[in-house]
């Protein structure tokens, strides 16, 4: 209601300086209802009748009501702080008629109007100029704000050790009495937090619409660390026949180069040609062992996505135990067998709020080790929310596009089907995960899904493609299964 107001508020301001806009944007509305939903209706209603406003002809209760509103505001229409105050006021009559605010059903009703996103963005002004110097540079400064004392007082940035007891993380600033010198401190690396916007595709209408998506980046809560060690123990020989693979994978994709000063094994041409030398009086040649060496063009980067929405908290029938443990085991004893491979690894796990809070739960990154701490962010994840697929797979791909790999791959598991709390087309997402993934593998990315959904056949390879999805009909074989799916994907790369 607020978006809608201020539509009208900004049409009115345009056509009173270009009185033609309001029959030309009359025409791009739609002549009839575009729903015949009782929410869609009303909102095409009230839309025309704020255009025409002393025109308007609608009978409608609340049409008429706002279009009360907004003459009796028309005053202040300079004002934007209008449109929150009538659309606060409409919404809450139209939540008092119950009626169900569904916006897939919606379609858009003037093709010439923006999203509105700048009505949603968070202002954090500087304060003002009569605070004392005292009180600027009094405690920490949240966001890391620059700002200056009045009356020539100079102000440093102090670095704040991160073994520090009881020190949130931030800037703190004080005032010097000399020249001020600017220091920085990174903050605790658990409380790091990266915003990335991204688009989504809106198939029904045929366009990408950017920066639709903001996805949070930051690191997983640690959990148990005597978890890893437990499940490594439990799957000790399922772990022992994984690096034999692993060790003929490594032995198919390294080089001998020959005639080396110091190698592995000695060059025995080399050598035999050293001892004629030798045998003649001449100087042999020192170069006379093997040294392998892997192969640069197939160095593999692996990005392992695990899907952390509310389901994965459901119990498994077979084994009794909740999807996400099982999950959990796999993807640890997965990640192990990528390491021993010599893969560059990224792990993380994602959920979503919506399109502005899809969550990435960073476990390990390409160039940080896969040690008791990143094993331990593995056992803290847990399921919550929806499942943005679509913006969490570009956020992935980005990653991967990151690292100087020949090949790139990435591996999604899963257990149901792109949702989310804001989408009320079950198509949507669906069609925009599919476009994420047929735009990364245009830009050179691989990407093969697990699911576990015994469902998953009606909608995982319309997304995924044939040959690029596995469904999972028992969970108990999920470790080894996909642990040697992904040896077979990367077996093809060697």
């Amino acid at each position: 209601m607020i978006e809608l107001v201020e539509d009208a508020r900004v049409e009115h301001l345009a056509f009173s300086l270009f009185p033609g806009l309001r029959r030309l944007w009359l025409g791009l509305h739609p002549p009839v209802p575009p729903n015949p939903t009782p929410f869609a209706t009303l909102v095409w209603r009230l839309s025309r009748g704020l255009l025409k406003l002393e025109w308007s002809t609608d009978d409608d209760f609340l049409v008429r009501k706002a279009v009360m509103l907004f003459q009796e505001r028309y005053a202040e229409i300079e004002d934007p702080r209008m449109a929150r105050e009538i659309g606060l006021r409409l919404a809450h009559d139209i939540g008092q008629m119950r009626l169900s605010m569904d916006e897939g059903s919606m379609p858009p009703m003037a093709v010439y109007r923006d999203d509105n996103q700048h009505l949603w963005y968070e202002e954090h002004p500087l304060p003002e100029d009569e605070r004392s110097a005292e009180e600027i540079t009094q405690g920490e400064q949240p966001g890391a704000q620059f700002e200056e004392a009045s009356e020539g007082r100079q102000l440093a940035f102090t670095e704040v050790p991160l073994s520090a007891i009881n020190t949130e993380a931030g800037y703190q600033i004080e005032e010097v009495a000399e020249s001020a010198q600017l220091t920085f401190f990174r903050t605790r690396e658990d409380e790091e937090e990266y915003r990335f916007s991204y688009p989504e595709w809106f198939a029904r209408l045929g366009i990408e619409r950017e920066n639709w998506c903001s996805v949070l980046e930051r690191s997983a809560v640690e959990g148990d660390i005597d978890w890893a060690p437990a499940v490594l123990s439990a799957n000790c020989q399922l772990l022992a026949n994984l690096r034999r693979v692993v060790g003929a994978l490594r032995s198919r994709h390294r080089v001998r180069l020959r005639k080396q000063e110091a190698g592995d094994e000695l060059d025995l041409d080399a050598a035999l040609r050293s001892l004629a030398d030798i045998r003649n009086g001449r100087e042999p040649d020192p170069r006379v062992f093997i040294r392998m060496r892997s192969q640069e063009d197939q160095v593999l980067a692996l990005s392992l996505l695990l899907d952390l929405s509310e389901s994965v908290n459901t119990l498994d029938p077979i084994s009794r135990r909740p999807i996400l443990d099982l999950a959990r085991e796999a993807v640890l004893l997965l990640a192990e067998t990528a390491m021993d491979l010599g893969s560059a690894l990224s792990l993380a796990g994602f959920h979503s709020q919506g399109r502005h809070q899809v969550d990435y739960l960073s476990v390990k990154g390409f160039d940080e080790p896969f040690d008791a701490e990143a094993k331990s962010r593995l056992a803290g994840l847990e399921g919550r929310y929806s499942t943005r697929m679509g913006a969490a797979i570009r956020h992935a791909t980005w990653s991967l596009l990151t690292q100087g790999a020949h090949n790139r791959v990435m591996l999604i598991v899963t257990d149901g089907e792109p949702s989310d709390i804001d989408v009320f087309d079950p198509e949507h997402l669906l069609l925009d995960t599919r476009h994420a993934v047929i735009e990364a593998r245009q830009r050179g990315v691989q990407i093969f899904c697990v699911s576990l959904d015994l469902g998953a056949d009606r909608y995982v390879e319309h997304i995924f493609g044939a040959g690029h999805f596995l469904v999972l009909d028992n969970l108990r074989h999920l470790p080894e299964r996909l642990s040697r799916l992904f040896l077979r994907l990367v077996s093809k790369k060697f």
